[in-house]
């Protein structure tokens, strides 16, 4: 009987575990939600110290680079401004040069008018080097009382050395004009990016001062939006290193 009844016992089914505190189960909650929240406030404090973190150096890289270009484009134009004046004086003695073969050639000419060839001569000694070539391709051209037509000014062989360098400088001149204006459009675009960093840095800053997490994750997004953009522009423009 004693068997029975123990056997009776063990057969019944376990009572349920008590039934759970209302109060454990709401401090339960509160302490996951405020996890959850630690987590989260943990998160964005560490997207914003990084985001301003990279911002700083961006923008620290730009200014450096607005700086850089902005001494490349005084060089230039500085170099500019010497191969033009360069330019001017080589033009200056080209035309002096100029003149005084203009003078010889006309007395020449009137000493040849006149059958004076020994005064002609005497002229023709006198010619400069440079224009010799073109005065005897003009004695090959066809004569008129002995004066061949046209003046060896128009023949292709007359070149003055002072006036092709003179062309060359003044090239020279306008090709570093033209990278002092690239050099300072560089600047300018480093300006305008170090700009939208600085933008980064107050979205970055400003959504500390807000408790809720809403504000804090649209400024930092925001924030990281132009970051990038500007990160994009900042790498695809032209780096002046100093060293």
């Amino acid at each position: 009987m004693a068997e029975n009844d123990q056997h009776g016992l063990d057969s019944r089914p376990a009572a349920p575990p008590p039934a759970e505190d209302a109060e454990e189960r709401e401090s339960r909650f509160v302490g996951d939600t405020y996890d959850a929240v630690k987590r989260w406030i943990w998160r964005i404090e560490t997207w914003s110290v990084v985001l301003i973190a990279m911002a700083t150096v961006a923008t620290a890289w730009g200014a450096y680079q607005a700086t850089r270009w902005s001494g490349v484009q005084a060089v230039d134009f500085v170099q500019a401004s010497t191969s033009r004046s360069e330019s001017i004086r080589a033009e200056n003695i080209a035309s002096t040069n100029e003149a005084i073969i203009i003078g010889l050639f006309t007395e020449w000419l009137a000493a040849k008018a006149a059958d004076q060839p020994r005064l002609a001569g005497f002229y023709e000694s006198r010619f400069p080097e440079e224009f010799q070539p073109a005065f005897e391709a003009w004695l090959q051209q066809p004569a008129v009382d002995g004066i061949p037509e046209g003046t060896p000014f128009s023949m292709p062989e007359y070149v003055l050395p002072k006036r092709v360098e003179a062309a060359a400088l003044e090239q020279q001149a306008a090709d570093y004009f033209e990278d002092g204006k690239e050099a300072n459009q560089n600047g300018d675009n480093y300006i305008l990016v170090s700009v939208l960093f600085a933008t980064v840095l107050f979205f970055a800053g400003v959504s500390t001062r807000f408790e809720r997490l809403r504000p804090k994750v649209i400024l930092l997004s925001l924030g990281s939006i132009v970051f990038v953009a500007a990160l994009v522009v900042e790498i695809s423009l032209p780096r002046s290193i100093g060293f």
